[in-house]
Order: structure tokens, then sequence, then C-alpha cells
């Protein structure tokens, strides 16, 4: 009687781990387009890696998650530290689970969640494991830095789509680290609308390869440098002194014009009906997204 019961166990066992798998359907919504997890791939500048996620989109296929105790690791604790950040910090976590295409159709993002009202805007936050093991050459006062320069473009790329999809600035990201054997710290990123464009650019690329079936080539984007680690810097008594000047004043002098500029954008955005693909007119054209976000672009004159 006890082989059986022993083949039945396995069964179960084998079972329980199998969901650590993508299934079939999230492999191909996932195939062509890049998610945050991808993102960081794509930064991070490991042609290895990049290599490897570049086969896998073109194949369909993924690596067997079943058996990678971090990332079992990670799933499992994934709730306890989110719950975690709401009890000791306060913050009420919301969207957990949500799935985001973007305007851009290679951007998808799966949302750990997002906070409605973090310093006067939403925000994305992200949760990790990690054994908390330093890498050669490194100190274990090192670990936590690594990983929130690891993860940044993931933040900046699910705030991104999260402002599509809201409408609205999303200006932080949160990235809540669990350290085995230590509870959760909590780390705030803050995002930089250039950085997401210099990562949607790499992404473009890549995803180019995927579709020409040509392997990439080096491709790393340089993550911004971490709050803490911020100086103030006079700008009028350095090497740009003279280019600073000239476009500081450019800005004072059109900010008035900019700020109307935007009344107006998102005034035009009330106007459109419920029911348009795209509305347009006297040289404006508004898009709406699956998800109801609106973008709004205005031809160029031709003199």
């Amino acid at each position: 009687m006890a082989e059986p019961f022993a083949n039945d166990t396995a069964d179960l066992v084998s079972e329980y781990f199998a969901r650590f798998n993508l299934s079939a359907d999230e492999l191909l919504a996932r195939r062509g387009k890049v998610g945050g997890s991808d993102i960081n791939i794509i930064a991070g500048g490991d042609p290895e890696a990049i290599n490897r996620l570049w086969q896998q989109k073109v194949s369909g296929e993924s690596d067997d998650l079943s058996t990678v105790w971090p990332v079992i690791m990670g799933v499992l604790t994934e709730e306890l530290n989110l719950e975690f950040v709401q009890l000791k910090h306060g913050l009420v976590i919301r969207d957990r689970g949500r799935v985001i295409n973007g305007l851009n159709p290679i951007m998808r993002c799966t949302l750990d969640g997002a906070i409605a009202d973090y310093k006067g805007g939403p925000a994305v936050i992200d949760a990790k494991f990690t054994l908390g093991y330093p890498m050669k050459g490194e100190s274990y006062a090192d670990v936590v830095p690594r990983l929130v320069r690891k993860y940044t473009p993931q933040l900046h790329w699910n705030a991104r789509l999260l402002e599509e999809a809201e409408g609205v600035p999303v200006k932080h990201g949160l990235l809540s680290i669990l350290r085995a054997g230590n509870e959760p710290v909590l780390h705030e990123v803050v995002i930089d609308p250039e950085y997401t464009e210099a990562l949607i650019g790499k992404a473009t690329y890549f995803m180019g390869c995927v579709e020409f079936q040509t392997p990439p080539s080096e491709i790393a984007v340089e993550a911004p440098v971490p709050v803490e680690e911020r100086v103030e810097i006079d700008m009028a008594a350095g090497d740009q002194a003279e280019a600073w000047k000239r476009l500081a004043q450019g800005l004072v002098q059109t900010r008035g014009a900019f700020e109307s500029y935007r009344l107006t954008e998102t005034q035009i955005k009330k106007l459109v009906p419920a029911n348009a693909a795209e509305a347009f007119g006297d040289g404006v054209r508004v898009r709406v997204a699956k998800n109801g976000a609106k973008r709004v672009e205005v031809a160029n004159e031709k003199g």
C-alpha cells in the first residue's frame, strides 16, 4: 500500500511546483511583448542573459522555474511582503496582479501592486526576495543597493504603464526587499522620464531582433544614481554654465505656454466621446487605448 501513496505524493509535489512556471496562455501573451522582468534583463547588459531571453521570445519557450529556489520564495513571500509594508508604513496597496498593456504595443507588465497616494500621486511597488549573499568582491552592505539598481528598470517600466492607464503622472516607484532572516525594507526610486525613454528605445531594438530572428548585439542602459547618493550642484559655476544659462532662460520664457498647453490637453481629452477609438479635427488627434487612456497628438505645421 505504501507505493501508491508515494506515487500520489510525488504527483502532488510535481503539481505544486509546476505552478511556478508560466502557463501556455501566459507564455503566448508575453512572447511578443517586453514585461517588467524582461526589461531588467535587457537593461542589465549581460550578453548571456539577453541572448537567453531573445531565444525564449523567438521560440516561445521559457526556463523551468519549478526548482529555482529564489523564484519559489519570491512567489510565496510576495503577499506577506506587501502586507508587511501596508502594516508598517501605513500604505494601501491596490492593483495586485493587474496586467497592463501599453499604448506602445511591445510594452506590458504585471504589477505586484500600486499605491493611489504616495507623496501626492500614484506609485508602483514591487516585492522582491533575496537570499542576501554578497557577490564576489561585495560586502553584505553592498547587496541591497545592488538589488535596487538591478530592479530600477522594472519600476520605471511599470510606472510608465500605470501612468498611461491612469492618465496621471507616476513619479515614484517603491521596492520592498525581503532578505532571508530579515523583515522587508522599503526603498524609494524617483522615476526619471528620460531613463524610461532610453529603456523603451533598447526594448524596441530588442524586439526588432526577435521579429527578424537576429541575435541582439550588446545592450545596456545605465540606471539613474540612487536618490541617497545625489547632491546639489550649482550649474552656473560649472563647465556647462553657458549652455545651462541659455536653456534655463528659454524655459523661464516658455513656461506659461507649456502650462497652458497641458491644461488645454486635459480639457480636450474630456471632450472625447466615450465610444471613440480616435477623435480628430483641426490638426489634433486623440487616440484612445483599450484601457481608456488618451494620448493627444498635434500635427506639425508645414510652411
